[in-house]
């Protein structure tokens, strides 16, 4: 197989504090369609928030049928397909949706956590297909732009952009996290510093970096309630859940302390965290986290 290395934006270490791009949502015509094919709900779900928190619109499938359904139906323009399978098999079925739905090679394919190449590695295995083990989900999502050819006409800035951005943990900051171990379990808090109340207050599914070797997607990852809102100056405690091989663990599993903060540590995960201003108007804010 001849393959072709792709140079990818960021891997796994510090976030490097640029905002993430985010796509005009009043424009639903420059909105594209991403169509995520997997097999585990957690997982798809995980997937499907960050996507959209990133402007696109997304149709799911959980199996190869469904989803040749709505490509056919759909016409998507980028095809994720992930899947705990061995890699092999996931890039038949990738390609097979595509071929089955009859629609054409220009439509990227994009194998998510492909066993075969190293991690943070993204190849061109041909025929508009790419094959990726990505670090974290800022260098997917930076593959899926560059596929998607995402140019500034689809992106907007300053005051024109339906989600603000900022990148920080620090007391200027509209809100502060920090950890809290209580033994058994380790909880995470959350300040908001600003004068005003912020309403739904919601953090994307945290996906984490595998521990040890194996074929498919993470299989860990952390998803938090969403808190109805939080007053001014006002603390509260994120309710969170870790997930392994698409179930809930005991305290005993859980994989919080991996998202702690240590003073002079590379931190390899990022909090995405979106809320409602006192004008209704989406905010987002994102905060490097873990060690």
């Amino acid at each position: 197989m001849v393959s072709l290395k792709l140079r990818h934006s960021s891997g796994l270490g510090e976030d490097t504090g640029t905002d993430m791009k985010v796509v005009d949502f009043r424009n639903e015509k420059k909105r594209r369609l991403i169509l995520v094919v997997e097999n585990v709900y957690e997982t798809r779900a995980g997937i499907d928030t960050l996507l959209k928190a990133n402007g696109y619109r997304v149709a799911l499938a959980s199996a190869e049928r469904e989803a040749i359904n709505i490509a056919q139906l759909e016409r998507p323009d980028l095809i994720l397909v992930s899947g705990s399978e061995l890699p092999d098999n996931v890039l038949v079925k990738a390609r097979s949706v595509r071929k089955e739905a009859g629609v054409a090679d220009e439509i990227p394919v994009v194998v998510f956590c492909a066993q075969d190449i190293g991690e943070g590695e993204e190849v061109a295995i041909g025929g508009n297909v790419y094959l990726t083990s990505p670090d974290n989900f800022n260098q997917l999502r930076s593959l899926i732009a560059r596929l998607l050819d995402v140019s500034q006409g689809d992106i907007t800035t300053g005051e024109e952009q339906t989600l603000e951005s900022m990148t920080n943990n620090s007391s200027r900051a509209p809100l502060v996290i920090r950890f809290m171990d209580t033994k058994p379990r380790m909880l995470m808090e959350i300040t908001n510093t600003t004068a005003n109340t912020l309403k739904s207050v919601e953090i994307l599914t945290v996906f984490l970096k595998d521990e040890e070797s194996h074929a498919g997607p993470s299989r860990a990852h952390i998803r938090f309630d969403t808190i109805k809102s939080v007053q001014p100056n006002e603390k509260a405690v994120v309710s969170h859940r870790t997930w392994i091989n698409g179930r809930p663990v005991s305290d005993a599993q859980d994989q919080i302390r991996r998202l702690e903060i240590i003073a002079g540590a590379v931190k390899p995960y990022v909090l995405d965290i979106s809320w409602e201003d006192v004008k209704g108007k989406t905010q987002f804010q994102r905060i490097p986290v873990g060690h």
